[in-house]
Order: structure tokens, then C-alpha cells, then sequence
């Protein structure tokens, strides 16, 4: 395998390369370019055969479910699509914006109807699910809780609670979430606070916390959260800006460990397989055990960044190489050098479980250059062109390539905040190009030729990452949503 800091002006070209097949591939699906999700809203639909011919060539298996319905005068636009696994039930959640904004709860095996409810409005961050609530909560620190459980009640508002949570919390950055409790990032307190949803909606009991606790010696050198933290039914972790990596119990807030990264990170933390995976400017990928105790650190071509996917032992990561940028100087007469950051490689790594007699397993990374025993490098790379995994299924790696550009100047920005028609960061950016690509896991290569599909149409994709459904999940803006799933395997083969 290449060595990806040898080789900068073959990147440069592979770059070009792959952003021009992504640009211009077609297939056979000669379709119109990807729409903004905040394109001019739909005046006619296309028929669901339309869709479902783009997508029966996916070597997957398909669902669908038709928002407009038969009955419904109405057209529905889809404005958010999220998928919700916990241990309550897997869910749809699909937020739409037609004669105000609805959320509405789809079953993704049997794609039936859970409930329908009007929001009081949309907001920026990702709906939150505990057992019983459904929580959407904004960058002011509003939020309105839903009703998740009860009868399907589709007609009528399953809002129980809204407000501001105590402390009137302001997040520095997006919330996580388990069964019972919503972890807000509040930058009122520097703190991270574990809000209650066991007995009520409001956030009110014995079972709310904050960490660190206010005047405690912890709190003195605790900084500002800037990442979203990460959760599960035990801990919560997330990246102080004082270059630790905290873990602490979900339930009460008891510190556990606070292992030194010794820089900033760029990635937000995530749990899985019991381990915690997290990046630094170090240029180093880390693997903790919950208890802070490192179990590998894998140098990475650049610095880590963005969104880690971990699935079967594979972790995906983009890094940002790091170069000097020629700037003027400050009297305007010349040039100097300041170091700056651009679009790296894209790495694909491996990690296995090594017996040890008499002892516990011990977590390592494969190499994927043996020929260089003094560094552990990637099982394969490609160029950063802002690339993300969906979904793995056995050796078949679905990829989603897209080109976006910020669709509006100032004044039309602020107009269509206004009207509450962007609400989200996503939402200012132009769709150019949407590519899906299967990929093979160990090489990073197109599996077959003929596997490489214009996504155009489908303006929302979101992969499921759950051993009970590999699935990818799809909406168009004018309502249809799809589920196209693996065959066998927990719910994603009923």
C-alpha cells in the first residue's frame, strides 16, 4: 500500500479524478441533479414506480411508505429524516413542513403508521428519543417534548411538555441522548448536565445532574464542550476543550475517567463494542475501554475530523492535511507562510482481539502495510472529497459521495430563516451531486462496475448501523420513504 504523505501530487490527481466521476456519473439513471432540501416545494409527484426503479438495482431488499397517502388531499414535503434504535422499539422519525411542521413515527419493519403530531416548531438540532418522550430541542435552549408511546392519537398535537429545562440551559453544542436521560452541553455552567426524562418530561427530579459539580476542584479546570457528546444506557463521553476525554456514569454524573489527548479534537466521540473511539491533532486515532484505559492509539496521514464510523471491527475516518498557506501580511506589502488545514484522506483501518493466555483479550490494529513494522497504517485510503460510510454488509461498503455549495447570499438567507423555511445548518448548503457507491471493504474499490447510482432524487439517505438492520433509509421531498434492507439478520431480513 501507497503511504499516503509520499504521494501528495498523485492525491491531488486522484482527487480531480473522483470528483469528476462523482460530478458526472449517471449509470443508467439520466435524472436531474440533487435538489437543496429547501428547493422550491414540490407542485406535482412523481408516481412510487419512479422511484423504485432507481433503486431495485441496489442489491438489497425494499419497503416503502407513501406520507401523502391515498386519502390526503394535501401534498407532504419532507424537510428530516432520522432513524431511532433503542432498546423501546425502532423507529422513523420523518419531520415534514406542509401547512406547519409535523413529525411523524413510522414502524421500519412492517411500515405502518405509530402517529402523526403538529411541532410547535422545527428546530436545529436531531430529535432526541428516551423511553417515553421524543425530544427536539434548539440552539437557544428551548425544547418540546412528544409524547412517544401512548395511541396513535395522528390528529391531534402529543406535545406534554415545553419550555426551558431548569437552569435555563444554553447548549455549546448538540445534545446526546440514552433511554432516560438527555445530555445537554450547557454553556452557562460549563458543565455537562444530565437531564431526567424517568418520571416526567421536564426534566425535574433526583435523577437530574451536572458535572462538575458547581465550586468543585474539577470545575476549575473545566472548559467549554464543543463536540457532541456520545451515550449509551451506561456512560456518557465527550471532549472538554482542555484536551480531556471525559467518562462519566449516564444515571448519576459520578465521574469515571478523564483520559489526556494532550491536543484538541475534531471528531465527536463514539461508543461502540464497549469501546470509545475519538481523534486528536495529535494526528493519532484512540480506542479507550471505559474505564480511560487506552486499549490501541493508531497514527492517522493528517489530523482526524468529523464523524467516526465503527462497524465489525472496521473504523472509517477523514483526516485534514495540514500545509502553509501563503497570506498577506499585516502592513499589506508582502506574503508569509501561516499553517493551515485542507481536505486530506479518507482512511479505512481495522482492529482485531488477540487471546491472551490466562489473561483478557487484547485490542490491536491491523497493519495494513507489513512492510512497515514501525507504524501501523491503514487497511486503504482514498482522497477526502467529503465522503461518508452509510452502511456495511458483510464485504459490500455503501458510500455516499456528495458536492455541495452554500445556496444563498445574505439577504435571502435571513429571509428564509425567518419564514422558518432553513432552520438547520445543512439546509443552507446546494445538493450538486449525490453518488452512491458500493465499495469492497478490504480494498476500497467499486465492487462491480455497474454499482455506482445517482441519488438525485432521494434528497434525504441515512444508514443503519445496527446488527439488527443493515438498512439504508431514504425520503423524497414530495413523501415517499424507503427502507432498502439486507436479507437475513434480525429485523433487516423480515
Amino acid at each position: 500500500m501507497k503511504k499516503p504523505n509520499r504521494f501528495y501530487a498523485a492525491r491531488f490527481a486522484g482527487l480531480a479524478c473522483l470528483c469528476a466521476l462523482v460530478a458526472s456519473c449517471s449509470t443508467s439513471q439520466a435524472r436531474p441533479q440533487a435538489k437543496s432540501g429547501v428547493a422550491a416545494d414540490p407542485t406535482s409527484r412523481q408516481p412510487v414506480s419512479y422511484y423504485q426503479a432507481q433503486l431495485a438495482e441496489l442489491p438489497l431488499r425494499m419497503k416503502f411508505y407513501d406520507l401523502a397517502g391515498v386519502q390526503r388531499r394535501d401534498p407532504v414535503v419532507v424537510r428530516q429524516l432520522h432513524v431511532i434504535h433503542d432498546d423501546v422499539r425502532d423507529e422513523i422519525l420523518v419531520i415534514d413542513n406542509d401547512n406547519g411542521p409535523h413529525m411523524w413515527s413510522l414502524d421500519p419493519n412492517n411500515f405502518t403508521l405509530h402517529w402523526r403530531t403538529p411541532l410547535e416548531k422545527r428546530v436545529a438540532y436531531d430529535p432526541m428519543a428516551t423511553r417515553n418522550y421524543v425530544v427536539l430541542m434548539d440552539t437557544d435552549g428551548t425544547y418540546q417534548a412528544y409524547d412517544r408511546l401512548t395511541g396513535p392519537r395522528e390528529e391531534f398535537s402529543r406535545l406534554v411538555a415545553k419550555g426551558r429545562f431548569e437552569g435555563d440551559l444554553f447548549p455549546s453544542a448538540e445534545p446526546a441522548f440514552n433511554d432516560t436521560h438527555i445530555f445537554i452541553p450547557a454553556t452557562n455552567s460549563n458543565s455537562m448536565r444530565g437531564v431526567s426524562l424517568i418520571s416526567n418530561a421536564r426534566g425535574v427530579g433526583a435523577e437530574s445532574w451536572s458535572y462538575p459539580a458547581s465550586g468543585s476542584s474539577s470545575a476549575r479546570r473545566f472548559e467549554q464542550i464543543a463536540l457532541k457528546p456520545a451515550a449509551d444506557g451506561e456512560t456518557v463521553v465527550f471532549v472538554n476543550n482542555n484536551n480531556l476525554l471525559y467518562m462519566v456514569d449516564s444515571q448519576s454524573g459520578e465521574f469515571r475517567a478523564s483520559p489526556d489527548l494532550e491536543r484538541d479534537s475534531r471528531t465527536p466521540p463514539v461508543i461502540h463494542d464497549d469501546l470509545v473511539f475519538v481523534g486528536t491533532d495529535r494526528g493519532q486515532l484512540f480506542g479507550f475501554l471505559k474505564s480511560g484505559e487506552a486499549a490501541f492509539t493508531v497514527p492517522t496521514p493528517g489530523l482526524p475530523y468529523g464523524d467516526i464510523f465503527v462497524e465489525d471491527h472496521w473504523i472509517f475516518v477523514r483526516t485534514l492535511e495540514v500545509y502553509d498557506k501563503e497570506v498577506p501580511t499585516d502592513d499589506g506589502k508582502g506574503t508569509r507562510l501561516r499553517a493551515d488545514t485542507r481536505p486530506g484522506w479518507f482512511c479505512a483501518y481495522q482492529y482485531k482481539y488477540v487471546d491472551v493466555p490466562g489473561d483478557r483479550p487484547v485490542l490491536t490494529i491491523v497493519d495494513g502495510d507489513p512492510s512497515t513494522p514501525w507504524v501501523a497504517d491503514p487497511m486503504w485510503t482514498e482522497p477526502d472529497v467529503g465522503q461518508k460510510v452509510l452502511m456495511k454488509n458483510g464485504d459490500h461498503l455503501y458510500m455516499l459521495y456528495e458536492q455541495k455549495e452554500e445556496a444563498f447570499g445574505t439577504r435571502e438567507l435571513s429571509k428564509l430563516k425567518s419564514e422558518g423555511r432553513i432552520v438547520r445548518k445543512d439546509e443552507e448548503m446546494r445538493t450538486l451531486s449525490r453518488t452512491l457507491r458500493i465499495n469492497d471493504v478490504k480494498t476500497g474499490k467499486l465492487m462491480r462496475p455497474d454499482w455506482l447510482f445517482n441519488m438525485g432524487d432521494f434528497a434525504f439517505i441515512v444508514g443503519s448501523m445496527q446488527e439488527r438492520d443493515r438498512a439504508l433509509y431514504l425520503a423524497t421531498l414530495d413523501g415517499y420513504v424507503f427502507r432498502c434492507y439486507a436479507q437475513g439478520g434480525g429485523a433487516g431480513g423480515r
